[in-house]
């Protein structure tokens, strides 16, 4: 299975704190012993390269931005943006807009969030509570009416979950919802609605925009094909006990951040995941396992090119990872990293150096593309 289909599951529950297992972060809790204990090791051992010059490789995807492309993002990004016109209706049914007014008191009293003129409702959306919009059909244009509710028990606001509630509803008018596509657009209605001053200033933006993701995602492409090229064209076998390490101390450290008060990590793993720990470890072994081959492979591929630290490329990419992440400092950003490469600095170091060596190697290959995207399998 190519590591570009990895489980979701890794992607969704585990993004937070991935990157810190992987890195080996030292600072978890729940045992002595550490990775660095079983980091000491000749990668050229257990790795062993295949030929990797001019490597023929095919990436699955399609990275031009073609007017379809962009009509059909344009067309996409407008269905957040609706227009609305008048209409004659003038009671309230189910399917209807309705432009109105609102007030939400709890105890007589006004709360946060419980007020707006001019509202756009769609009845039967389900965008408010129950009763809100079934209390507004047969309503006419023009009246106001007084809806006695409850919040939810399980409502995200506590001052509001399970609460009664009286909302006072005025209905300004009934509006027709307006499915405007990029043909249509006018340099009126992108000035109006859309904050460009023409339609040729909306296109020229959104290719833009959409030429630098494309380009973005080429480079995650080329990157993963010519990895998995090079690992099927080579040998790896992981040192003894790195492979466990990395998983008991990934394990200590989900456990950590995720299983607060009582909560054990299978109680955790079974109320969000429907996941036991046995199958929880599995996933965990390989995507760890999987981690390590690109590590060590990309390793013995650096040592082999000779691959050297470029003080002036390791400083962009510290600032690209301190803006990627939010840091503020050098300092703050080590200290996400702190790991069994003695500390953060050297554990992001040997990241750069292994990025470059991939680098290098796909500037090298032969690559096709299928002009195929990728995602739309999945």
């Amino acid at each position: 299975m190519k590591r570009t289909m990895r489980q979701r599951f890794m992607a969704a529950a585990l993004a937070g704190v991935l990157a810190a297992s992987v890195a080996g972060c030292g600072s978890s809790d729940g045992g002595d012993t550490k990775v660095s204990d079983v980091r000491t090791y000749d990668v050229e051992k257990y790795v062993t390269l295949g030929a990797y010059d001019g490597m023929d490789v095919t990436v699955e995807g399609k990275f031009d931005v073609t007017d379809e492309d962009v009509a059909t993002y344009i067309d996409n990004m407008l269905t957040y943006y609706p227009t609305y016109e008048d209409t004659d209706k003038k009671t309230v049914e189910s399917g209807d807009c309705v432009n109105i007014d609102y007030e939400g008191k709890k105890d007589g009293v006004a709360f946060d969030g419980g007020t707006a003129q001019g509202y756009v409702l769609e009845i039967g959306s389900n965008t408010f509570i129950d009763g809100f919009e079934d209390g507004l059909i047969g309503v006419n244009v023009g009246d106001t009416v007084d809806l006695d509710l409850t919040f939810p028990e399980d409502y995200q606001s506590e001052d509001l979950a399970g609460a009664a509630v009286v909302f006072t509803v005025k209905v300004n008018k009934i509006v027709k919802k307006l499915n405007t596509t990029y043909e249509e657009l006018t340099n009126d209605f992108v000035a109006s609605n859309l904050n460009y001053d023409t339609v040729d200033a909306l296109y020229n933006e959104t290719k833009s925009y959409l030429e630098k993701s494309n380009e973005e995602n080429r480079t995650v492409a080329e990157r993963s094909a010519v990895l998995d090229k090079l690992i099927e064209n080579s040998t790896v076998a992981i040192p003894d006990g790195l492979l466990d390490q990395k998983v008991d101390q990934y394990i200590q450290q989900f456990t950590a951040q995720n299983c607060t008060g009582d909560t054990t990590l299978a109680d955790y793993l079974t109320s969000n995941y429907n996941m036991s720990e046995d199958d929880f470890k599995t996933t965990i072994t390989n995507e760890m396992q999987s981690n390590l081959d690109d590590e060590l492979v990309l390793e013995a591929l650096a040592k082999a090119e000779g691959e050297t630290l470029d003080e002036q490329g390791f400083a962009d990419y510290i600032a690209s990872a301190m803006q990627s992440g939010g840091y503020k400092t050098e300092e703050e950003l080590y200290a996400a990293y702190d790991s069994d490469y003695q500390d953060g600095k050297s554990y992001l170091e040997h990241r750069y150096l292994l990025t470059t060596a991939l680098t290098n190697l796909v500037d090298k290959c032969n690559i096709t593309y299928t002009g195929v995207d990728a995602t739309a399998a999945e």
